[in-house]
């Protein structure tokens, strides 16, 4: 099973490379033994900055085989018997942003993907939760758009306003997909897709994982549970079938006062609910999914709901596997 978002543990995997140094290995021993607790044999871990990249290399590095590097489906489906695959992606509205020769690098590099927007205006594109606003892509997110056509890089249109997410797919003809959101039809939010969104990344042979996140699974974020997730995964089956869904499970895995932090990035004026209230949302997932360690639940709840084992491994890897294998051929 991989999860194709694992992006919050990587704040907690900085800070403890700050207080334990350059011998630190907070994936392989804070992360990814949760991670195998809840059935995960990959994911795919966010990149924000050079720094950040240098860490999670030097970790798979020294993890004596533990962690492996998947830069392709045949590396993933090959990795040595036990190794947690790590792929990675590139959040690059912050210190990437305009670096097209860094683009070159990190497709030579092995990375799978490009995200655009953290939820607020950058200098690429306006994001999900912008006051004023649907937006769209900035002559420079258009540009970074037109460079990805020829890399080998997935678009991952997560966090986008909707004016954006239309932007892109008028102006990028290359494979994209939505990394960590859920239906807009059974929990409105701004950061969810509506069915035409839904139906566009289908048509499209993209995927969407299934974001954990409560504040995006019930309408009462607070009361939110497994059955309300596995109501949005049947919203998007009735709607599209079984191939174009993933899991994007979106769990904060580090310290409750780093994430106080990130909500009020995410939303300064605490129009959408995050500000003063994201660490008690954001802290846990729904009920009966708490945390990582508790993924294997959600297929089950799938098979519960009526689907094949063949449908069921295609949402919990197989899709994502497909769409990497288009992006990024095996040799």
């Amino acid at each position: 099973m991989i999860n194709i978002y694992v992006g919050p543990a990587i704040g907690n995997v900085v800070s403890l490379h700050a207080s334990e140094g350059r011998t630190a290995q907070a994936l392989r021993r804070h992360h990814v033994p949760r991670w195998r607790q809840g059935g995960l044999t990959a994911g795919v871990v966010q990149i924000s900055d050079w720094a950040t990249l240098g860490i999670v290399l030097s970790e798979i590095h020294r993890s004596e085989g533990e962690l492996v590097l998947v830069t392709s489906r045949a590396e993933y489906e090959n990795r040595p018997p036990g190794a947690f695959g790590i792929l990675l992606s590139i959040e690059g509205y912050t210190s990437f942003a305009g670096d097209f020769d860094a683009l070159h690098i990190f497709a030579e590099l092995g990375c799978t993907a490009f995200t655009f927007s953290h939820n607020v205006q950058n200098p690429l594109c306006t994001g999900a939760n912008e006051r004023f606003g649907d937006g769209g892509f900035s002559h420079l997110g258009k540009a970074t758009l037109k460079e990805l056509e020829s890399l080998p890089l997935m678009v991952d249109l997560v966090h986008t306003s909707r004016g954006s997410f239309w932007d892109a797919l008028d102006l990028y003809q290359g494979d994209l997909f939505v990394s960590h959101s859920n239906a807009d039809a059974i929990r409105p939010h701004p950061r969810n897709l509506t069915d035409d969104q839904i139906k566009a990344v289908a048509e499209r042979n993209g995927v969407i994982g299934l974001n954990s996140c409560r504040e995006y699974v019930g309408r009462d974020p607070l009361q939110a549970k497994l059955s309300d997730l596995l109501d949005h995964a049947m919203h998007m089956y009735d709607l599209v079938g079984p191939e174009h869904i993933a899991i994007g499970a979106d769990y904060w895995e580090g310290p409750m006062d780093m994430l106080a932090s990130v909500m009020k990035s995410v939303d300064p004026d605490g129009s959408h609910g995050l500000r003063d209230t994201g660490a008690q949302i954001y802290g846990r997932g729904p009920e009966g999914i708490e945390d990582a360690g508790q993924l294997n639940k959600f297929p089950a709840g799938l098979a519960e709901r009526g689907l094949t084992l063949d449908e069921i491994d295609l949402i919990c890897g197989g899709n994502y596997l497909r769409m990497l294998e288009r992006t990024r051929p095996s040799a």
